[in-house]
């Protein structure tokens, strides 16, 4: 199961890149919180089910014209993937283009993701698994 929940977890960053919403939720559980460090909703950031999730394409397409997850290394233990990597990314209203370390944990349920994290620090992105002290 956990090469299929990392094969998974890249089609869901690949999702997020192209704003594919269909795609977002045929493969987030129905209870998923998605939790966002670039789009803050009405929900400072926390989205919560397939609602929240057309809220967050929503909210990224009136934020961003560009958003790219470049994932460097990849870990997964059971039902947690966790990337670390690069976003890039460009406003929609300033056109200021920019990139920085990113790190990302997904955990899934029964082969969907119930829970998506970011972490502007990818050493947090370990150490929330337990793989870093």
């Amino acid at each position: 199961m956990t090469r299929e929940n990392v094969e998974r977890a890249h089609q869901v960053i690949d999702a997020v890149e192209h704003r594919d919403l269909a795609t977002l939720i045929s493969l987030t559980d129905p209870e998923v919180e998605w939790r966002s460090a670039f789009v803050v909703g009405g929900g400072g950031g926390v989205y919560r089910g397939h609602d929240g999730m057309r809220e967050y394409v929503n909210d990224m397409n009136d934020a961003w014209d560009i958003v790219r997850l470049d994932v460097d290394h990849e870990i997964g233990v059971r039902d947690v993937v966790v990337f670390v990597g690069r976003i890039h990314y460009r406003g929609k209203a300033s056109g200021v283009e920019a990139e920085s370390e990113s790190g990302y944990m997904l955990k899934f349920r029964d082969g969907r993701v119930l829970r998506f994290r970011p972490f502007q620090d990818p050493e947090d992105a370990l150490e929330a698994v337990g793989l870093r002290e």
